[in-house]
C-alpha cells in the first residue's frame, strides 16, 4: 500500500507540494494499524518519516528546516498532543490557509526525535474499549510536518537569493465510524460515538459535493474541525492519498458498503497541487538565517570589549 499509493507524494512533499494521507472506515477495521503499524511491520507514518530522512541524506545540494506538530480533535475541541495545556485551540486563516492558534511545532533534527515526539502526543490521546475494539481510537489525529528547503551555493552555503521552498504534509488518523448502538459503555462513549460520526458524515458530504464537479457548489467544510482543517488537502492545493478500510465480517455489510460508496466518490476528486515557493521573510528557515547572523555580530562585539 505504502510503495502503490504513498510513496510519490512523501517524495513530492520534499519538493515543495503539499500532501495528505489518512485512513477512512468502520471501528476496527485496521486504521490505525495502517498508519502506525508496529515494530516489526512498520506503517504508513514511520515508513513516510524514514523516507523523508532519507531524501534529505541524499540531496546533499539543498538545506532542510523540519517542523513537527501534533493535534488531536476530540468532542469537536482541538488539542494539541505536544503540549496538552494547549486545549478548546481555534482555526484561523492567513494569507488563504488555515492554522491552529498555539499549536507547538518542534524542529527536528532526526528520525529518532520525530518518533519519540509520536509517542509523546499519543501518550495523550483519547482512547478506550468499546464492544466492537479494545482499544478504539476515540479522536482524529492529525501529525503535522512543514518541511522548508533552499538551495545551497558552490560554498555549501545556503543560497540566499533563491527561492524557498515550504510545504505540509499531514499524517491522519480518523476515529472509525460505528452505530452508536455498537459502542457499550456509558454515555461518555455514546457522545464520542455522536461527535466521531457527526464529523465524519461531514466529511462524507463535503467528498460527494466535491465529487459532482460543480465549482459554484457551497461545499460544508465550516461544519466540522476536521473537514475545516484539511479543507486545502481534500479540495485544492495537495497531493492526496484517502485509504479505505473494511472488515470482512458479514455483520457489517451495512459499514463496509458505506466505505465502499465513500472511496468511489474519492476517486474522482481532481485537486490541483502546485509547488509552494517563498521569496520572502516569512519562511522560518530565512528568519533563523538571520537571527545567527545577528547573534554572531552581537557576540564578536562583546568580544572586542
Amino acid at each position: 500500500v505504502y510503495n502503490s499509493f504513498v510513496r510519490h507524494i512523501i517524495c513530492s512533499t520534499m519538493d515543495g507540494f503539499n500532501g495528505t494521507v489518512f485512513a477512512y472506515g468502520q471501528t476496527s477495521s485496521g486504521k490505525t494499524h495502517t498508519m502506525h503499524g508496529d515494530r516489526n511491520d512498520p506503517g504508513i507514518i514511520p515508513r513516510a518519516i524514514h523516507d523523508i530522512f532519507q531524501i534529505i541524506q541524499n540531496t546533499p545540494d539543498r538545506e532542510y528546516l523540519l517542523r513537527v506538530s501534533y493535534l488531536e480533535i476530540y468532542n469537536e475541541k482541538i488539542k494539541d498532543l505536544l503540549n496538552p495545556t494547549h486545549d478548546n485551540l481555534k482555526i484561523h486563516m492567513k494569507n488563504n490557509e488555515f492554522y491552529v492558534d498555539d499549536l507547538t511545532e518542534d524542529i527536528v533534527l532526526n528520525p529518532e526525535e520525530v518518533a519519540n515526539l509520536l509517542k509523546k502526543g499519543d501518550d495523550f490521546r483519547h482512547t478506550g474499549q468499546t464492544n466492537m475494539n479494545e482499544h478504539s481510537s476515540r479522536s482524529h489525529t492529525i501529525f503535522r510536518m512543514i518541511i522548508e528547503s533552499r538551495e545551497k551555493n558552490n560554498n555549501n552555503e545556503a543560497n540566499n537569493d533563491s527561492a524557498i521552498k515550504v510545504s505540509h504534509l499531514n499524517l491522519v488518523d480518523l476515529a472509525g465510524s460505528e452505530r452508536v448502538s455498537q459502542l457499550g459503555g456509558d454515555a461518555q462513549q455514546v457522545k464520542e460515538g455522536v461527535h466521531i460520526n457527526l464529523s465524519l458524515f461531514t466529511l462524507g458530504v463535503v467528498i460527494a459535493k466535491l465529487s459532482e464537479g460543480n465549482d459554484n457548489a457551497h461545499i460544508p467544510y465550516r461544519d466540522s474541525k476536521l473537514t475545516r482543517i484539511l479543507q486545502p488537502s481534500l479540495g485544492g492545493n495537495a497531493r492526496t492519498a484517502i485509504i479505505c478500510t473494511i472488515t470482512p465480517s458479514s455483520d457489517y455489510q451495512e459499514e463496509t458498503h458505506s466505505t465502499l460508496k465513500f472511496a468511489i466518490r474519492a476517486k474522482t476528486i481532481q485537486n490541483k497541487p502546485e509547488v509552494n515557493e517563498i521569496v520572502s521573510d516569512e519562511a522560518l528557515l530565512k528568519k533563523y538565517k538571520k537571527e545567527i547572523s545577528s547573534l554572531k555580530k552581537q557576540l564578536q562585539e562583546v568580544r572586542k570589549i
